[in-house]
């Protein structure tokens, strides 16, 4: 997992030099179709990448774009622009809830099209174009790369589809490219960093039953993805919480024995996550601070503060590494091994993916405990 994390910049930059061959299918489809809002569905980790890749996708395309968790979009969603292009979600592709809300999509006549990363994927027979996630096989339960990757797939997907549609010009989307590849080339340095800072915090971090992870803005979806990664591995009590709804009442619940992480990332929620910290501090002792340097006034050797680059589109890249990394180290210190999930066989108990012939091998490859 380790490993994997590392690799991620690698994958990043390879999937955006790779673009044009990787969306080829998709943008060749929709090149000459109107397509005039998007539903991106997908459960955990493919969840959390789109919701992550919607800033940008709303920036460059100008039209509206929604996360939906599959079960959620079949039952629940009514009313479609009929030009709605509805993307599946699934690393491991064997999802059932995706299938059924890309089955849902084409039976109310709407564009349908599915990325994973594996290549007999079930949801490609149930959508109407296929792309590849190109991570590799994270042969862990709990994926790092593949949370990034499908982010900056997403992204690449429409926009060379935009670029094909005059939408948007090549050197503007050059431009965005370039932004991409600062924060790539910053989080090497990141990944160093979150190591040194575990170990500056495991010894009081190890012990905690109640964690609570924390943030804002484009962070958001690195708030939902860390407390994922963490509760998977470390297997105790995790939720993640925009910041202006844990002032809404998830405060009443702090105790001496809640440990709370904090993206604070640039804009102005920062300087509150600093008051908010000493309001706190009245109550738990255990804050775990990750920003950049800029106005930070608690220099406490708990907090992660290091130079991120701050971009509002692609920096969750960034901020999603030292939560990944205590996912990775901490149950290493704990003596869980979180490749092998509590029931191997639960999947196939609640029905919730396929498992059988290749595609069964496929996911015992690849440890799969969430999409």
């Amino acid at each position: 997992m380790y490993d994997y994390i590392c690799e991620t910049p690698v994958v990043l930059m390879d999937i955006i030099k790779r673009r044009k061959e990787i969306t080829k299918e998709f943008v060749a489809f929709y090149q000459d179709k109107t397509i005039e809002q998007i539903y991106v569905i997908g459960s955990g980790t493919s969840y959390h990448a789109g919701l992550s890749a919607k800033a940008y996708l709303e920036e460059i395309l100008n039209i509206k774009v929604f996360n939906c968790y599959p079960t959620q979009f079949e039952r629940n969603e009514k009313i479609f622009n009929k030009n709605t292009l509805v993307i599946g979600v699934s690393q491991g592709g064997q999802s059932l809830s995706t299938v059924a809300g890309l089955d849902s999509a084409a039976k109310r006549g709407l564009y349908t099209a599915a990325l994973s990363e594996n290549p007999t994927a079930l949801i490609f027979d149930h959508a109407d174009t296929k792309t590849r996630l190109f991570v590799g096989n994270e042969k862990c339960g709990a994926k790092t790369k593949g949370y990034a990757g499908t982010t900056v797939t997403l992204m690449m997907m429409l926009t060379e589809w935009a670029i094909a549609k005059g939408i948007v010009t090549e050197d503007a989307a050059q431009g965005y490219f370039q932004r991409m590849f600062r924060v790539i080339a910053n989080m090497e340095m990141i990944t160093a960093e979150a190591t040194k800072w575990y170990g500056r915090i495991k010894e009081e971090f190890l012990p905690a039953k109640r964690i609570i992870v924390v943030g804002y803005d484009g962070m958001y979806a690195d708030v939902l993805e860390g407390a994922l990664k963490i509760l998977e591995t470390v297997r105790q009590g995790v939720t993640g919480y925009d910041i202006e709804e844990f002032f809404h009442g998830i405060y009443n619940s702090i105790t001496e024995t809640s440990h709370i992480f904090y993206l604070a990332s640039k804009g102005d929620y920062k300087p509150r996550v600093e008051k908010l910290v000493s309001i706190l501090n009245e109550w738990t002792p255990h804050h775990y601070v990750i920003a950049s340097p800029e106005g930070m006034l608690n220099d406490s050797s708990k907090n992660l503060v290091c130079e991120f680059i701050e971009d509002p589109l692609f920096s969750p890249w960034e901020y999603i590494i030292p939560l990944q990394v205590i996912a990775c180290l901490a149950p290493q210190d704990l003596g869980i091994n979180p490749d092998i999930p509590k029931d191997p066989e639960f999947h196939k108990k609640i029905g919730s993916k396929l498992l059988d012939g290749i595609r069964d091998q496929y996911s015992d490859q690849n440890g799969e405990t969430n999409d």
